[in-house]
């Protein structure tokens, strides 16, 4: 029983720390902009707080752009709205969801520096290999969507820039 329960309070403690950082991370540009969480915007269950923040630490090399193009992603000149400029690691496009592989990373344009910065990982499996929306972060917290210019599954993680949407939404205000 004290190992069942010293492990439930690991993996309380390890979900404390993930919402810990998570929040410190996007506070200060949530309250500098004046936004406050939309009603819809829930925050993940502890398991998949723990797994994006694992996620956030895999590709937190990719804030420098040029990391991710010497690492394989690619410019594919998709950009949309509300998400930014999408770069593609084609070898990574399978049936396959790997938290930690992101098929593309999602950069927005900053207007101080004139590069750009991670805002986002997206997750994309063509709809050729999945009739349904596949298992993804631990829980129902996901918003998968179809793409169907491009015949794919979709799923963003805002980890690099706060979303007042939710971590897990489409569409991010914030960006331009």
């Amino acid at each position: 029983m004290n190992a069942r329960l010293n492990a439930r309070s690991l993996v309380h403690l390890a979900a404390l720390a993930v919402l810990g950082n998570l929040a410190t991370a996007s506070a200060g540009m949530a309250h500098e902009a004046g936004d406050t969480p939309s009603s819809s915007a829930a925050t993940p269950n502890p398991a998949a707080l723990v797994q994006l923040e694992s996620v956030r630490r895999a590709t937190a090399r990719f804030l420098d752009e040029q990391a991710a193009i010497t690492a394989g992603y690619v410019d594919i000149s998709v950009f949309y709205p509300n998400m930014g400029h999408h770069y593609l690691k084609p070898e990574l496009l399978d049936e396959r969801f790997e938290p930690e592989k992101p098929e593309l990373l999602v950069y927005a344009d900053d207007p101080c520096s004139g590069s750009r910065r991670l805002v986002a990982v997206e997750y994309a499996v063509p709809l050729a290999l999945a009739d349904r929306a596949p298992a993804g972060f631990v829980g129902s917290d996901d918003n998968w969507t179809i793409n169907q210019q491009f015949q794919l599954w979709t799923l963003h993680a805002w980890l690099f820039e706060y979303n007042p949407a939710g971590v897990l939404a489409a569409y991010n205000p914030r960006v331009p």
